[in-house]
């Protein structure tokens, strides 16, 4: 299990998330909800400690997290940003494989059996065909989906992911999020996006938090809601909806 507690974070003397708990299992894939400002990248960038908390813990295990070095933590906790930082000409293969520092010593580089199992994790994501192209032509989508198979080779047990569907197309979103979700439920990780869309949340997430004003709203799996939960909760959040039953799932339209 994954255990949040306390977090209490913030930029300068401004705090943005406080008294933030929650707790999620292996194989369970969670969404952060809220609108721009509710801190949903904050407590994601504290989690993966790319910001340093006021107070709090994230504890796997009895261990804390928060309290390891950069590359300790990294062997427990992948982050996937918004946007990929890479602007350069490089193989598909070379990226997948930078997933591999935290095990790596300062003067030490990838080896063939690093190689093989970075080949594997493309074939997991089945982008294995790309191995050798420039990762600068491919799609968005693709170039998601060599970013998720980079922190595959982090081998950690928490993957974190914070929009990863901005920026695409309508079916390169969904086939970037199904397949974060058959990793995580395959490959026994906890996960944790941000997602602006509800209803994305509701299509591949197991449980909802949503943030408001840095506090936790609302905390709910979503096979056990209902139209009459959902509207009761995303009216104080999206203001005027409606909620439409498909297929046995729910829609919330504005």
């Amino acid at each position: 299990m994954l255990y949040i507690k306390n977090i209490r974070a913030g930029y300068k003397n401004k705090i943005i998330v406080d008294n933030i708990e929650f707790s999620i299992k292996p194989k369970e894939f969670t969404a952060l909800l809220g609108l721009n400002g509710a801190g949903k990248t904050t407590l994601l960038k504290t989690i993966c400690g790319l910001l340093k908390p006021i107070s709090g813990q994230v504890v796997i295990g009895e261990e804390d997290l928060l309290m390891l070095n950069e590359k300790e933590r990294a062997r427990h906790i992948s982050f996937m940003p918004q946007r990929h930082s890479i602007i350069y000409d490089t193989k598909v293969i070379d990226v997948v494989l930078m997933g591999i520092t935290a095990y790596l010593s300062i003067f030490e580089t990838p080896n063939n059996r690093h190689r093989e199992i970075a080949y594997r994790m493309l074939e997991l994501i089945g982008m294995d065909t790309h191995a050798e192209d420039n990762f600068l032509n491919l799609s968005g989508g693709q170039k998601q989906l060599i970013i998720i198979a980079r922190a595959l080779m982090q081998n950690a047990e928490i993957m974190l992911f914070d929009e990863p569907n901005s920026a695409l197309d309508f079916n390169n979103e969904h086939m970037v999020l199904e397949n974060i979700r058959n990793i995580i439920k395959s490959q026994n990780k906890i996960g944790i996006i941000t997602l602006h869309d509800p209803n994305l949340a509701l299509q591949y997430c197991d449980k909802i938090i949503i943030l408001k004003n840095g506090a936790i709203f609302s905390e709910f799996n979503t096979k056990d809601v209902n139209s009459e939960f959902l509207f009761d909760v995303f009216s104080k959040i999206y203001g005027k909806i409606s909620i439409i039953e498909h297929m046995s799932k729910y829609v919330i339209v504005r």
